[in-house]
Order: structure tokens, then sequence, then C-alpha cells
């Protein structure tokens, strides 16, 4: 897998429950499994995104059918900040429960999306949310490095 370099775009899909207390500033941080823009590029909706990012794990609020999702997304500044997950069978020390697969991958048979992992850190100023449809996408709100600002 190759390695991330700055300016790198990543996101991650934000659970329902989280997106209010982003906007108002109650969850400042990014953490856990998070992805390459361009490896979920052809990811058509929310609903192959759902399923090719391994979002569908028990205990999840996401499902197959969810017809929208939240997307955060930033560019990788700190490239030492993130993580390719290998489980002892590929070689590294991870041991995680869903959506962990431990060879650098989501499980997805339909789509190979690389997987990284990120402890927590702060949300980068320029760092945006996306509100994606199976109709398509657009910007929802823009972080200043302060607060955030409903996109333009």
């Amino acid at each position: 897998m190759s390695e991330l370099a700055p300016l790198t775009q990543m996101q991650k899909v934000i659970p329902p429950r989280l997106l209010v207390p982003y906007l108002a500033g109650q969850r400042t941080i990014i953490s856990g499994y998070v992805y390459r823009v361009q490896d979920c590029s052809r990811l058509d909706g929310p609903e192959q995104l759902v399923s090719a990012l391994d979002l569908t794990f028990e205990g999840s609020e996401l499902d197959a059918t969810v017809p929208e999702v939240y997307v955060l997304r930033w560019q990788v500044r700190d490239t030492d900040t993130y993580v390719v997950p290998y489980g002892q069978h590929m070689g590294g020390d991870w041991n995680d429960s869903p959506p962990f697969a431990g060879n650098g991958f989501t499980t997805s048979r339909r789509h190979v999306v690389p997987q990284f992992h990120t402890p927590p850190m702060p949300i980068p100023a320029g760092a945006e949310i996306r509100h994606i449809t199976a109709r398509g996408e657009r910007g929802f709100a823009a972080f200043d490095g302060l607060t955030w600002r409903r996109a333009a």
C-alpha cells in the first residue's frame, strides 16, 4: 500500500449522532478509521460508500439503505499520524473490532479500499463536511480553524 503524502485528501463518514456535535464545536477531533478520497472517488452514492467502507457492522448507526451520509474531509499535514492497521496475520500488532480487517483494506468484496487509522487529532483548518446523496454531493460546512461555517 502506498504511503500518505502531505496534502493527500482524507475522509471519514460522520455517524449521524455526531453531525450536530461537530457543527456545534462539541466534537473537535478526528479519530479512528479513515480513507483517502482518491480511493473512494469511484463509489457512487451513500449505499456504495457505506458498503465499501464496512460501515454496516453490528452496532453501527448506518445500514446499506441509508439515503444520505455526511463525510468529513481534510488534507494530511503530519503523515506520521496515520498508520495502516495490520493484524497479526499480516505481521502487525493490531486487534480491533469492525470495521477492522487487519490486512490494510476494508473487507468489501466489491470494492478495494485501503484503510488507515489515526489517533485523536484536532480537526485542521480547511476541513469540510460534504453531504452525499444518490443524486451527488455538495459542500455542507467548512472549518476555519475555530468554527464551522455554512459552505458557500
